[in-house]
């Protein structure tokens, strides 16, 4: 009986690993033109972004500023329609690798500004199809830029004590040794921080020491992270304040809403329009949403009634701020958007903001 019962529990075991193994080669399996996430991570490691493979960003500016790839140009999609001459001013030579990224899978951004690349003569054009999230899975540093930092409400963080550093009125500043940012006095001032709170890790030239900083963030479930090297600061620099409990709350433009606000505005039935591709939006979207695709928007936007309030979303914030832009100028004055990134299976639907 005990050897029935050992085999037995072999060949369930034997099963179970073949079942995983396929499962996560079916999670590895990449679409055609689409690198992975290991390979993305070795043109950054060998040094080769911007010298051999170019990496283009499609998301919007501001996301571009917020943090990006390290090496990786910025040309929107919008950008890229409007004047295809954009492309030419990045410096790719037309024999390039060149891969474009946006917010994740359900992202399209990407795809259409390799299928543009593609059509005006670069033939070796890829896409990134996991993204920043992928990235971020893999620990990889995102980038931000000198103006993302002087916009303002943020919170900065230097594990140089006792160095000049980034002081601004319009930001917050904690300053601690790497030792203390993990122990006690670290959890004193983040301890009630908002998770979604914008933190930027501020560089002295050391990428192992931003690393390690950044993995303690997301070690404690921040999002929203991303380093600032200190040498590109052109501003004053000062010395830190006294260390004080950090706080955070988010400041929205117009007709941007909260994703609270959302979620409750898909619970009480309100008008939801899902302004992300056909496709993406039969795999999943919000209950009760309306399709109804950007592409489309300028000649079929007589569809969305003028008499209710109007929530729009797409996948990562871009395609629905710009729609928001678009029925302002026709007219609609009941709109608010949603600018998060939005995975969906079905009716489920998850906000990353």
């Amino acid at each position: 009986m005990k050897r029935l019962i050992l085999a037995v529990a072999l060949v369930a075991t034997t099963l179970s690993a073949a079942i995983s193994w396929n499962a996560h080669a079916a999670e590895q399996q990449l679409e055609a033109n689409e690198v992975a996430n290991e390979q993305m991570v070795s043109y950054f490691e060998q040094g080769m972004i911007g010298k051999s493979v170019w990496v283009v960003d499609s998301r919007p500016a501001g996301k571009y500023s917020a943090g990006h790839i390290p090496g990786a140009l910025s040309l929107p999609l919008d950008m890229l329609r409007k004047d295809a001459a954009s492309a030419e001013k990045l410096g790719i030579p037309k024999t390039g690798k060149v891969i474009f990224y946006c917010a994740g899978r359900e992202c399209t951004l990407s795809v259409d500004s390799a299928e543009i690349f593609r059509k005006m003569g670069y033939a070796d054009a890829w896409v990134y199809r996991n993204g920043v999230p992928g990235w971020t899975q893999k620990a990889q540093p995102l980038l931000a830029e000198a103006s993302f930092v002087q916009k303002g409400n943020l919170i900065l963080i230097d594990t140089s004590p006792g160095k000049e550093t980034i002081v601004t009125e319009s930001n917050k500043l904690v300053q601690l040794s790497i030792s203390d940012f993990k122990g006690s006095p670290g959890q004193t001032a983040l301890g009630t921080l908002s998770k979604n709170a914008p933190i930027i890790v501020v560089g002295r030239g050391d990428l192992d020491a931003v690393n390690a900083t950044l993995e303690e963030l997301r070690e404690r479930d921040f999002r929203r992270l991303a380093y600032f090297p200190l040498s590109a600061w052109k501003g004053a620099l000062a010395m830190a304040p006294a260390l004080t409990t950090v706080t955070w709350a988010p400041v929205y433009g117009p007709g941007q809403v909260a994703p609270k606000a959302f979620e409750e505005a898909v619970a009480a039935g309100k008008f939801i329009l899902d302004v992300r591709p056909v496709a993406d939006y039969a795999r999943g979207h919000f209950k009760g949403a309306v399709s109804l695709p950007i592409e489309e928007m300028e000649k079929d936007y007589a569809k969305i009634p003028k008499d209710v309030p109007v929530f729009v979303n797409c996948a990562s914030g871009a395609k629905s701020q710009k729609t928001f832009d678009i029925l302002g100028r026709k007219g609609y004055v009941n709109v608010s958007y949603l600018d998060a990134e939005v995975a969906c299976k079905g009716e489920i639907c998850t906000i990353k903001e």
